[in-house]
């Protein structure tokens, strides 16, 4: 795999490659980043699955569709995600590489034009999008959300960050809200799609063994024309914690989630993040950690049990499902985990496996064009865009005691916990 290469092609407007030989297909990302707001979370999601929908050149499903089969069965999705203080909207199309078509046909500029016709094309008139259109699209948008909430692991994950980060831009939801939702217009839309022309930030991510070249090219075109105010990607990070919050909630469930939030009181880009992930992941994030031996297997007090670092916002979470009767003890085990780990109580060999565990997952990463694309948009607000093999290696040359520096730096915020009844 080689390594990236990015330029600006307008302002705002990131153009980002990486050449690979490796694969059959390539891949075009346009992350396309905005602040996380009330008034606008809803609007921006339900915009994010319009676009990918149709297009002026492309009215309906059935159009669009056959599009996309006469380029090799090429593919359009769309998806909404948080990064830090902002809003994502992900727009994806792929196919067949360059080299392995018939008749010598230029997939990848076909593809850059079908993703630019989407994004700056859309099915509109008279300043609205189409209503037929926008009521699927809040159907199923309103599905996920439900889907969502009656996945009791994930909803009972959104209610602590919600809980934790109430104050703060991160604890909106990533598509709002069904309220929201149900609210919006096809005018609503049709304001959030000229917004995001004008103000957005844009990355987009070109993989493949074709010429990216004529994709910028394409890009690059479709934003000569546009005026634009490119907002400033950041994120505020909180560094102290003043008041530990508790929240039980009851409902009908058969079992319990106990959720447990932190702040690490470090974030990217600062370089002790390498260090509070591994910490994070000798805590909870692999079959040898403590966590996962000692709460769930030796002491038998949860179904599950383990941690995640949010590295941009400094929030660590640990997760659990457990039986009702066994919250209070399933929390002092857990809490007691942590301790261990500011006493400097870990292994060599805890050390060692969560090392060979987090450089493995860096390097399976890149055995798909996908897992490429989303392992350097996850970098774009990082200090510097590393190779796996460059992350590795930070990871490895992490220290135990910088590791248990990083345990000392957490403070406990929020402690949520979704009971049965």
């Amino acid at each position: 795999m080689n390594t990236l290469t990015q330029e600006e092609i307008a302002q705002g407007v990131i153009f980002s490659s990486v050449k690979d030989s490796r694969f059959k297909t390539m891949k075009i990302s346009a992350n396309i980043f905005m602040p996380l707001s009330e008034e606008t979370a809803s609007v921006n999601a339900l915009l994010c699955y319009m676009l990918v929908r149709s297009c002026k050149a492309y009215p309906d499903f059935t159009t669009l569709s056959r599009k996309l089969a006469s380029l090799y069965g090429a593919e359009l999705n769309g998806s909404v995600s948080k990064m830090g203080d902002m809003q994502c909207l992900n727009i994806t199309v792929s196919g067949l590489d360059d080299r392995y078509t018939i008749g010598g046909e230029t997939i990848s500029q076909e593809l850059s034009r079908l993703l630019c016709q989407v994004i700056f094309n859309p099915k509109v008139e008279n300043n609205k999008f189409d209503e037929d259109d926008m009521l699927q699209e809040k159907r199923q948008l309103l599905d996920m959300i439900d889907s969502e909430f009656n996945d009791k692991r994930v909803y009972a994950s959104q209610r602590l960050i919600e809980t934790m980060c109430d104050n703060e831009l991160y604890g909106i939801k990533r598509c709002g809200t069904k309220e929201q939702i149900e609210a919006l217009t096809t005018e609503d839309i049709y304001k959030a799609w000229e917004n995001m022309l004008k103000t957005a930030h844009f990355e987009f991510m070109f993989v493949g063994d074709s010429d990216s070249q004529k994709a910028s090219d394409v890009i690059y075109n479709a934003f000569k024309e546009i005026n634009r105010e490119p907002v400033d990607i950041s994120t505020d990070v909180v560094y102290s914690v003043f008041d530990v919050k508790d929240v039980v909630e009851e409902m009908d469930v058969a079992q319990s989630k106990l959720e447990i939030g932190f702040r690490t009181a470090c974030a990217e880009p600062e370089s002790e993040a390498t260090a509070t992930r591994l910490m994070c992941s000798i805590l909870g994030g692999t079959a040898h950690s403590k966590l996962f031996n000692n709460v769930r297997e030796k002491k038998s007090l949860c179904y599950y049990c383990a941690s995640r670092f949010f590295r941009l916002k400094g929030i660590m979470i640990i997760e659990s499902g457990v039986e009702t009767a066994d919250i209070d003890k399933a929390k002092e085990a857990i809490l007691n985990e942590v301790e261990e780990m500011k006493k400097g109580n870990i292994t060599d060999f805890e050390i060692e496996s969560a090392k060979l565990a987090v450089t493995n997952s860096f390097y399976g990463i890149t055995d798909t064009v996908t897992g490429i694309v989303n392992w350097y948009s996850s970098q774009i607000m990082d200090a510097s865009i590393d190779t796996p093999k460059e992350a590795a290696d930070k990871i490895n040359a992490v220290t135990k005691e910088q590791i248990v520096a990083a345990a000392n730096k957490l403070q406990l915020d929020t402690i949520f916990t979704l009971k049965s009844k």
